[in-house]
């Protein structure tokens, strides 16, 4: 929620409300945070197992006979698409300084949700005609595993857009006041700390799967 209402950043009197929209405003950030540590260490084991099988080769079955990396251009195109989406995400959210910017950014973020289930659709289709199975090899194994859970984030991440857009399209037309800082009710958690959480776990989101493309093609 943006608001106009700079009566609302007062300080909260005794027997007011129990937070304050600076207050409300950190909520997500820190919970982000937290998200962001927990993602960091379910993702961690993807990566050391990769490294550990190629290394040990047990069998010679880290890449059996006719094993190989997917199609790169298929990658490149996920990849891209992704990248575009994020980059897209992120210029509209900077610019989401003010009530006259909510449409705008509905329009945006829906287009960037776009480019990123278009990569969950490649990613998918990928997956469906790579050629072998999560049980051909150590190599396919952490290909599957690690681009199953590169997909569930980019669409997480797509849904989360999507949602930012739809909220800010809403609020466009119906503008949410802020109460003051006497009122009892709660404060909204407003859209630009929304987010600011978004941009965040973007980033980190774009890494990881920046970060598992090198690995499955080039490593």
């Amino acid at each position: 929620m943006i608001s106009d209402n700079t009566s609302a950043t007062g300080n909260v009197r005794a027997g007011g409300r129990a937070h304050s929209p600076e207050q409300v405003a950190r909520i997500p950030l820190v919970g982000t945070w937290l998200l962001i540590g927990a993602d960091f260490f379910f993702c961690l084991p993807l990566f050391f197992a990769f490294f550990f099988l190629q290394q040990a080769n047990i069998h010679g079955m880290w890449q059996p006979k006719g094993i190989h990396p997917p199609n790169l251009g298929l990658g490149i195109a996920a990849a891209a698409l992704v990248v575009v989406g994020v980059a897209v995400a992120q210029s509209g959210l900077k610019n989401l300084q003010s009530q006259r910017t909510l449409a705008s950014f509905a329009n945006v973020g829906r287009a960037a949700a776009l480019f990123m289930l278009a990569a969950v659709v490649v990613e998918i289709w990928q997956l469906s005609h790579v050629g072998y199975g999560i049980d051909s090899g150590a190599y396919a194994s952490c290909f599957f595993a690690m681009q199953i859970v590169v997909t569930i984030h980019i669409a997480v991440l797509a849904l989360w857009v999507l949602s930012l857009a739809n909220r800010a399209g809403y609020e466009a037309k119906h503008p949410i006041p802020m109460p003051g800082p006497d009122a009892i009710e709660e404060v909204a958690t407003p859209i630009s700390a929304l987010a600011r959480s978004y941009e965040m776990y973007a980033m980190f989101v774009g890494a990881i799967v920046l970060l598992a493309w090198v690995v499955c093609y080039f490593l």
